[in-house]
Formats: C-alpha cells, structure tokens, sequence
C-alpha cells in the first residue's frame, strides 16, 4: 500500500545528534561532580529514549533528572548548526515524490525550521511538530493525518528509537525503524515494526516503492 503522508522523527533520522548527546549528558555529569560515564551502549539499550530516562540509566539522583533534561535539550538547540545531516538525507528529501512530510520531533520547531532553511529544504516539509507543541508523539501523528486528511494505513513514521515504534503503533500507522541513529537494530527489532532499513538509500528506495503516484 503507498504511503500519502510520510513522517520523520529528526535526531538520529535526519540528523546525526548522538555524538552531541553523549558529550553533553558527559559533561553536566561532570559539572554536578557524578562519575558515571555515557557511552553509546547506554543509549541504545533505552526503553523509553528520553533524556529523562537516560538520566536515570546514569544514576542520577531524581532531582538531577530535570535539570539534566533540561542541559541535554539546550545544549542541542546551541549546537543544531554544526549536527550534519547523515550522508544521503538531503538528497532523499529532494527527490521524494510525496508532497505532504512531515517532522515530528522532541526537538525544538525553531530550530528545525531553521535547519531545513540553511539547507533549502525547508520547502520540502509541510509541517514540523517540535517538542513545545502539545501531546505525545501518537498524538502528533495523528494530528497530521488529520490535517492532511491522511489515511493512518497510508501513513509512516520513520524512527530510530523504540519509542517513535510504539508511538507508530498506537497512533495506527506504519512503523519504519532505522538503525543508522541512537538504538540499534537488535532494540529496534524487538518493537516489531513493519519495516526496518540499514541505510538511507535502503530507505530512499523503500519510500520510492511505497509512495502513490
């Protein structure tokens, strides 16, 4: 079945944050004086991948957790400029015949929309949810398939985490896994999603397969 409505989550999809993520959980443990150290394979064993939860992967007392989420999520925002894009995603949203993307992400519009323009994507995506709108990520999804008068089975969300899968599946759409971004493909397997890709052209042919028209 095509897909008319096609979303994005951002970090780990589109751009490449993980790096940028790891350094600054590292750093504001430092700065409180906590000796854990983040790693990679503490990301992508997260069930939820939030910064909340990765707070408490690191043993961070429950009144670090906030002020923790709160560094990590400031830090991206100052850092966005310099996050690539993964190789290949600039493309791939050139060339995507579909007309209504979407971008749903704990990310900040702004600085989204921001991104997108630099690059002269901007007028490549219809519409981006950012961490300050209202709802979860299920009721996001559902929100653009209402705005675009979407069929939820014709409808995909692409994502690199466990959460943007079960997101998918209660919002009633296709679920998309990438293991190019914070979890791995092991994690993201046991979600059961409908797909999963190990690149961006494995990706840019999957959408290329599916898309009406």
């Amino acid at each position: 079945m095509p897909f008319d409505l096609i979303i994005f989550d951002y970090d780990g999809v589109l751009v490449d944050s993980l790096e940028g993520v790891i350094n600054a959980g590292q750093d504001y443990c430092l700065s409180i004086g906590h000796g854990h150290t983040l790693t990679k394979e503490i990301v992508t064993t997260l069930k939820p991948m939030t910064y909340d939860q990765l707070a408490r992967s690191m043993g961070l007392p429950f009144d670090q957790i906030e002020p923790f989420s709160e560094f990590v999520f400031k830090r991206l925002q100052q850092a966005d400029a310099s996050i690539p894009f993964f190789p290949g995603i600039k493309s791939m949203l050139r060339n995507l015949a579909v007309t209504n993307i979407v971008i749903i992400s704990g990310n900040s519009r702004e600085v989204i929309d921001a991104k997108l323009a630099v690059h002269a994507l901007d007028n490549r995506v219809a519409r981006i949810f950012g961490a300050y709108e209202p709802g979860d990520k299920a009721e996001k999804i559902r929100q653009a398939c209402a705005h675009f008068d979407a069929d939820p089975a014709r409808t995909c969300m692409i994502g690199d985490s466990v959460s943007d899968i079960q997101y998918a599946q209660k919002a009633g759409v296709q679920s998309i896994a990438v293991t190019w971004g914070w979890q791995s493909r092991d994690t993201l397997s046991r979600e059961n999603p409908d797909y999963i890709v190990e690149s961006v052209s494995e990706l840019a042919a999957l959408l290329k397969s599916t898309t009406a028209g």
